[in-house]
């Protein structure tokens, strides 16, 4: 509404989401939060720089204010401090990283960028340009590709449960890129009609291949009814024939097409029966270690890390270490084929033809698309051996998972399953030592502690009481406030569906790209309008799905059954 930008001076990577743009030929504008992934308080609280951001809420966004309302001292003050502490704060991370203005990347993932790209250059070009996936191949990782397993036991939702134990595992990501196998070699493909189960089984354990597969399976159903972490996921399932799924995930199905890689077979082999699988696609790739190079620049980030974890005065470089060592995963499932965004006085997604993106991508990768997919893969392998160990436990039951972690209720001894991924880790090089002379491994599951009480309503919600103090994780709330208006309502026992989050509920941004009233008149004054957004207020309602509470109240009463069946004998 102010200056027209041309279609070359946006740089956009989503609608509304704009890395960096330019003016005149003399001015770029780029996004801080994209470049250090915090938020300006985070940012200038980290970087410990003298004039940090004010109260917000001091500062009161909801008072009405014209360009000539004159502001008072702290609203000045909070207004400078903005710029000048991230112009601080940017200083100091240039530093840290050795850029100046001109080499600066665009995004944290870009430092990233720069030093693996520059460890690749020592890993065969053609090798790694035979691995890189045709278009046909690539849908299918694609299909396949799924991020961590999140999900609530159904048979404990909704329940306010003592004395809950917390695991994580010790850097999920960079321990499957270290400690596990990736595919290695270019694909090959199989007719499927020449395929069965026993001959898939054979390939997957026998000849150790890194298989992904379209498969379609009759009359599904779990082994177990008291496994309470279903891993089908409905969202990366297609043509799903009287499916019934719990918050997501799949219980029983006529009829299911998905895609697979062969450690999400094993796991669906594990947790599922099923009458029939047939194969539509497949290919298979020889399993071994990903490039030396690509290993050793995580490995380096590990041992940084590792070494400056409470060291006085390295805040920052931990810090840094901890960021990179963390964004190497990120990088490697960027999609080779994401459409540009042109901005013509609006964002317009470019309809280029994926097949010509993809040649284009593969002709500079320097990374495989694979091994993003296999990252994730193996992670959720591991999270499934945990939780089966759990379940598996007499008097124990896991409760809930997110990606690297498992809370559970008993007793359940670890000591033989970190030991197996201590082994794999010195064996690896995915071990270091910190300062007090410890040993660190990749892999092992640590102790989070254990809380007094704990409940959930599903993936992303939950609320705990811990020490005294609560807490919450609800995707959409803000933790701190969250937990405060919780525990003005009563604690835990509030935590039920239909409960109001009014303060922790957040903001919310709405766009008027073309307002209807161009002038209006405040103060005796006239004000132009043009294209704007504005943030209001926003509340938060605590709520389930119709489908999740019947699953939930069948489950108590399997559950009921259960212990009433334990108290019988």
């Amino acid at each position: 509404g102010i200056y027209d930008f041309e279609k070359e001076e946006v740089f956009a990577i989503q609608a509304r989401k704009v890395l960096k743009c330019e003016m005149l030929n003399h001015i770029e504008y780029r996004c801080s939060y994209l470049l250090t992934n915090m938020s300006l308080a985070t940012f200038t609280t980290k970087m410990g720089v003298k004039d940090q951001k004010l109260s917000g809420e001091i500062f009161d966004y909801s008072k009405q204010r014209y360009p000539w309302t004159e502001l008072t001292e702290y609203e000045l003050l909070y207004s400078i401090n903005d710029v000048r502490g991230l112009v601080e704060a940017l200083k100091i991370y240039m530093n840290l990283h050795g850029d100046n203005l001109y080499s600066l990347p665009l995004t944290s993932t870009g430092f990233v960028r720069r030093d693996v790209k520059a460890a690749m250059r020592h890993f065969n070009k053609q090798d790694l340009k035979d691995m890189l996936p045709d278009y046909e191949l690539f849908e299918m990782l694609t299909e396949a590709f799924r991020g961590g397993n999140t999900h609530a036991n159904r048979f404990y939702a909704d329940m306010i449960l003592k004395d809950v134990k917390s695991r994580d595992f010790s850097s999920a990501y960079p321990s499957a890129q270290i400690n596990h196998l990736f595919p290695m070699s270019p694909f090959i493909k199989e007719d499927p009609e020449d395929l069965t189960l026993d001959r898939v089984i054979t390939k997957i354990y026998r000849h150790c291949r890194a298989c992904v597969m379209r498969v379609a399976i009759t009359d599904l159903k779990l082994k177990a009814r008291l496994w309470g972490f279903p891993y089908l996921a409905k969202a990366k399932c297609r043509n799903i024939i009287n499916g019934e799924n719990d918050n997501g995930r799949l219980l029983s199905a006529d009829y299911l097409e998905t895609t697979l890689t062969d450690l999400d077979l094993k796991i669906v082999l594990e947790e599922y029966e099923f009458n029939d699988i047939e194969f539509l696609s497949f290919y298979h790739s020889r399993y071994g270690k990903l490039p030396k190079p690509l290993r050793g620049t995580v490995k380096s980030y590990f041992d940084s890390k590792t070494e400056l974890k409470g060291v006085k005065g390295q805040e920052l470089y931990y810090m840094k270490a901890k960021n990179m060592l963390n964004s190497i995963y990120g990088m490697t499932v960027q999609s080779p084929v994401k459409q540009s965004i042109d901005f013509i006085d609006e964002f317009i997604e470019r309809r280029d033809d994926p097949r010509d993106l993809l040649e284009k991508s593969n002709g500079k990768a320097f990374l495989n698309y694979a091994w993003g997919v296999w990252t994730t893969s193996i992670a959720r392998y591991e999270l499934e051996q945990a939780l089966r160990l759990v379940f598996e436990t007499p008097g124990a039951a896991p409760i809930y998972c997110d990606t690297d972690s498992v809370k559970y209720i008993g007793d359940v001894d670890f000591t033989k399953f970190n030991q197996a991924r201590e082994v794999l880790a010195l064996k690896n090089g995915g071990s270091a030592v910190d300062p007090a002379g410890v040993r660190h491994f990749l892999g092992v599951m640590e102790s989070d502690g254990i809380y007094d009480e704990f409940a959930t309503l599903g993936a992303k919600k939950y609320c705990f009481s811990e020490n005294g103090k609560i807490g919450i994780t609800i995707a959409g709330v803000n933790k701190s406030k969250g937990a405060e208006e919780l525990e003005r309502s009563g604690g835990l026992k509030a935590f039920k569906e239909g409960f109001k989050f009014r303060e922790a509920g957040g903001t919310e941004s709405k766009y008027n790209d073309h307002p209807e009233v161009n002038k209006i008149t405040r103060e005796g004054r006239e004000l132009k309008i043009t294209s704007n957004v504005y943030i209001c207020e926003s509340e938060y309602t605590l709520g389930i799905t119709g489908d999740y509470r019947r699953i939930i109240e069948r489950a108590s009463i399997w559950r009921d059954m259960l212990e009433l069946e334990k108290d019988l004998y």
